[in-house]
This record gives structure tokens, sequence and C-alpha cells, in this order.
């Protein structure tokens, strides 16, 4: 692999349909998303309503043009941070009051949801990089500057969430299972 050859969708603009149901298999692939129904559901309507309302929070990781991984955000408010952090609701029902949100061009704060890399291409720093990319497009016009959280799935995601935070200078919490 040969840094050049990444590219992310961030940088190029929209994402397609087929982008989605790629990532949706990943995501079913790494997270087991159909067997838990705490996690966001890699539906079909999942995938409209992020066509729809958050292709800026999804970045796709590409290698010689083919999908190498993602990072996925959402779009949130404290009140909803808030809930999820301290267990009231759990990972879907955040989706679901989020999808309830009027989304403003910046957001209060920013779920950092899923970043999945194939094995060959973890441990260089594009998810680092797709997540920064992402969050910087986001917030580049805005006054405010978001709080980040993130729900712990794996060592390896606590780690990349804290260089999130460093290389953006924004704040980060943790939900703690």
């Amino acid at each position: 692999m040969h840094i050049n050859d990444i590219t992310y969708s961030s940088d190029k603009g929209k994402i397609t349909q087929k982008d989605l149901n790629e990532s949706s298999k990943i995501s079913e692939d790494y997270f087991g998303t159909q067997k838990d129904s705490n996690q966001i559901p890699t539906t079909r309507q999942t995938r409209d309503w992020i066509y729809k309302n958050a292709q800026d929070y999804l970045n796709i990781i590409r290698s010689d043009g083919e999908m190498v991984g993602y990072t996925f955000m959402l779009p949130c408010n404290r009140i909803l941070m808030d809930c999820f952090l301290s267990k009231k609701i759990n990972e879907a029902e955040l989706f679901v009051e989020i999808k309830k949100m009027k989304l403003k061009d910046t957001p209060e704060t920013i779920y950092l949801c899923a970043a999945v890399l194939k094995e060959e291409f973890r441990g260089k720093g594009l998810a680092t990089t797709a997540f920064v990319k992402a969050i910087n497009k986001i917030i580049q016009n805005g006054k405010n500057k978001p709080i980040l959280f993130y729900w712990k799935y794996s060592e390896e995601g606590g780690k990349l969430s804290q260089r999130v935070a460093k290389f953006t200078g924004l704040e980060l919490k943790i939900r703690a299972d």
C-alpha cells in the first residue's frame, strides 16, 4: 500500500448508495449488528436516511479505488448525548432520536459511531485521518465546537477516539460499559 493510493470520500464529495450498501455489509460482519438490537440496524431504511441526511458523516476510505474501510459519525445534541453516555438509551434508541432532530449545519455533539478497516490497512492512521477530515469539513464554517463522544467497542477504538479528539482539539466523552 502506498499512502498516495488512499482516497477519502470527504475529499471527493458525495457518496453513493453502493458505498452505503458496502459499508453496511462491513458493519454487519464486524459489529454483528443484525444480532444485536442495541446497535444501529444496518437496514435499507437506515441506509436511506444516511444517504438523505448524513452523507458528510460517512467517510469511505479507498485504496486504488477499492473500499478498504470507512468511518461513520452521527450529528447529535447534548441532551441525547447525556442520555446515551449515562446508559438511559442504547445506540439504536440514540439513532431513532437523532432521526427526529432538525439537523444543524454544525451539531452540538458528534457521536463517533464506527471505524472499520481491512486488516492490512490498520495501524497506519487512515481511520484517524478519515475522522479528522470529515469533522473538519463539518465544522469548518461553524462557530461552535461540538463535543465528541463514543462507546468503547474495542481498545483500538478507544485509542482512535483519543487521537481524533487530540487532532481536532475537541472535547471527548466516553460511554463506559
